[in-house]
């Protein structure tokens, strides 16, 4: 039975494989001491900024930040998926790979895959031969389309009438049960089960491997609703799934943008113009999970929005989720469309280069912020300048801080003509009253980008029959046969669960490094001395000391790991561009005094971490009216526990 792919296996591989004869298999290198050098082939690198270090099994590109290991280098180059990779590498040192057994969520996912792969098949083959095709085959020659880009997003046909999947794909009771699960097929009040999709073009919905696991559909008549998607599954989150990622990833060698539109037809029109970098929601408005998806793809996100009245709300509305996003390495930006188009009809309009200056032009999302909060005030008077810090300021709180974070700062400053430093005061004072944000440390599997999701919150998409369909006496379905799939499961053991109050600093150039990034640039070259650790509390704030935590609590679930499977697992993540910055730094210590002077950091974070305690304290001591012989008792006790 084909099932997850064994730890064990993938420290062999890695042990086995010598990077440098992998990518120089792909790319040309040249030997520099012990590494070798070369251009990035992500970037368009114009010196070689991109380095391989055999010894530690990791390259890193120190102009685009590119790095990991032999697997993720596959994967990357060759845009093959994990399993691929390993498949690539296992062959060429000779190795099999072996597999656990599945779990039953495992099959259940390798099922529901199977049977919509096989409706997928039926949709593309029901637009090339179906009797009833014409209608749909017109309306895309009719909106612009080719046969070329129709087959590039594997465009289908749902015909009309009620059972054209059920009869070829429910052909048990079990068959039929799974087509209810994987929302090809719903039930009507007298209970009888229909196909979901009928007289709509099909759009597969498909992952960032490339399977497919859902499907959008629009009507080809005036039925309601015009757009369709399939409901919630095991396979299908429509609060974190993009349209058409997989295409612009495929489509683009480096992702230097993507651009987010609202429409199926948005994407693949714009494609059909040269533009496949489009992505769309999936009839939800923009989530903090399509963001954090994006962020791990592409360096820029521009968000397209109408340009009347409810566009401009729904611009607002964004802003709340965009702002925790805004970092020096992460941009996004606000692209509003003339009132009445979309950006289907303005690329058929105006053209591919008209439409790409409009896309230049995007106005960054800190200057929409001030920009959307101005329009609502009389910047020619006093207090609407003062309004406009008041409101401007809670969200700057949520920018993390940096190069951005300042220039925005700056900019108000500007705007309102109030000194930088009185608007800074006013920050910090906001942000002491901000709640802490708790996030979950990353579950990293094998698979590129294809972490857990958790779908407790989430609202199920069961749209209901428009009329039920007619009874028929003949309701036995043809035979069919489902294939079988191999999936595998996640490569590496995540650490414990710990709900962090992260405060992630990145590095800048001339600034000291806290003491925490100092423990962690260590740790990076020499996984094996997180041996030696601390208790690090949940409630500390101290820059970047959570992020050590969860180092400490990886390390121990994986105590043999190499400097490339840590920076693979936390690859795409905030902390993987955390490290991976920290990877461009100056080295700090010579490779002997290492162990030395990570001791000496463990000891000093630790006496931070008790100074913080005693002041949290001594603040609560005050906010509860402790009397001073109370409060020197229990500094003292707590100054003797730790």
């Amino acid at each position: 039975m084909a099932g997850r792919i064994p730890d064990s296996f993938l420290e062999t591989l890695t042990d086995r494989v010598n990077l440098a004869e992998v990518v120089s298999a792909r790319m040309p290198l040249k030997k520099s001491g012990r590494e070798y050098t070369g251009r990035c082939p992500f970037h368009d690198d114009s010196s070689p900024s991109f380095s391989v270090n055999p010894d530690k099994g990791l390259y890193h590109c120190f102009g685009c930040g590119a790095s990991g290991g032999a697997v993720r280098f596959v994967m990357e180059f060759d845009r093959v998926d994990f399993i691929g990779a390993v498949e690539q590498l296992a062959s060429q040192v000779g190795l099999e790979i072996p597999r656990d057994a599945e779990d039953p969520d495992a099959r259940q996912r390798a099922a529901l895959r199977a049977l919509i792969a096989e409706a997928d098949t039926l949709f593309r083959g029901a637009l090339k031969q179906h009797p009833e095709r014409d209608p749909a085959v017109h309306y895309l020659k009719k909106r612009g389309l080719t046969g070329q880009i129709a087959h590039h997003f594997g465009l289908g046909f749902a015909p009309p009438g009620w059972r054209f999947l059920y009869d070829q794909l429910a052909t048990t009771a079990e068959a039929q049960k799974a087509c209810l699960e994987a929302g090809l097929t719903t039930q009507g009040s007298a209970q009888r089960e229909y196909d979901r999709f009928r007289n709509r073009i099909i759009f597969p919905i498909r992952d960032i491997r490339g399977r497919t696991i859902a499907f959008g559909g629009r009507v080809l008549d005036d039925s309601k609703p015009k757009y369709l998607n399939s409901p919630e599954t095991l396979l299908f989150h429509k609060s974190d799934t993009l349209y058409g990622l997989y295409e612009a990833r495929q489509a683009n060698r480096v992702l230097e943008r993507v651009l987010v539109v609202e429409g199926y037809m948005d994407v693949v029109a714009l494609a059909q113009y040269g533009i496949p970098f489009a992505v769309a929601t999936l009839g939800t408005a923009l989530t903090s999970a399509h963001l954090d998806r994006l962020s791990r793809q592409t360096n820029q996100v521009v968000l397209c929005f109408d340009g009347d009245t409810a566009g401009r709300r729904a611009a607002e509305r964004a802003l709340d989720l965009v702002l925790p996003f805004l970092t020096d390495q992460f941009m996004v930006r606000y692209l509003f469309l003339p009132d009445g188009e979309d950006p289907d009809s303005l690329v058929r309009k105006e053209g591919k280069d008209a439409f790409l200056t409009r896309l230049n032009a995007a106005t960054s999302a800190g200057d929409a912020l001030l920009d959307l909060l101005e329009a609502q005030l009389d910047m020619r008077r006093m207090d609407s300048r003062a309004r406009l810090s008041a409101l401007a300021l809670p969200k700057i709180a949520r920018v993390p801080k940096g190069i951005y974070h300042a220039l925005l700062m700056d900019a108000l400053s500007e705007r309102t003509g109030v000194r930088r430093s009185d608007l800074d005061e006013r920050l910090e004072s906001i942000r002491d009253s901000l709640p802490p944000i708790h996030v979950q440390p990353p579950v990293k599997t094998g698979h590129l980008d294809q972490e857990p999701v958790d779908t407790s919150a989430l609202a199920t998409e069961g749209m209901p029959p428009e009329t039920d369909p007619p009874d028929h006496e003949d309701w036995s379905p043809a035979p069919s046969d489902v294939a079988d799939f191999i999936s595998a499961d996640e490569a590496m053991h995540a650490p414990p669960e710990r709900t962090p109050v992260p405060r992630l600093v990145m590095p800048i150039i001339g600034r000291p490094l806290p003491l925490a990034s100092k423990v962690l640039w260590m740790l990076v070259q020499r996984p094996d001395l997180a041996v030696d650790r601390i208790e690090i509390p949940t409630h500390s704030e101290l820059p970047n000391i959570q992020i050590v935590a969860d180092l400490f609590l990886w390390t121990q679930a994986n105590p043999n790991a190499s400097t490339a499977k840590l920076v693979g697992y936390y690859s795409g993540t905030e902390t993987g561009r955390l490290l991976s910055a920290l990877l461009k730094t100056e080295p700090l210590v010579a490779d002997q005094d290492l162990t030395r002077e990570y001791q000496d950091a463990l000891l000093n974070l630790k006496k931070q971490l008790v100074t913080e305690s005693l002041k949290q304290l001594a603040r609560d001591a005050t906010s509860q009216s402790m009397s001073a012989r109370d409060l020197h008792q229990a500094l003292t006790a707590h100054r003797d526990k730790k």
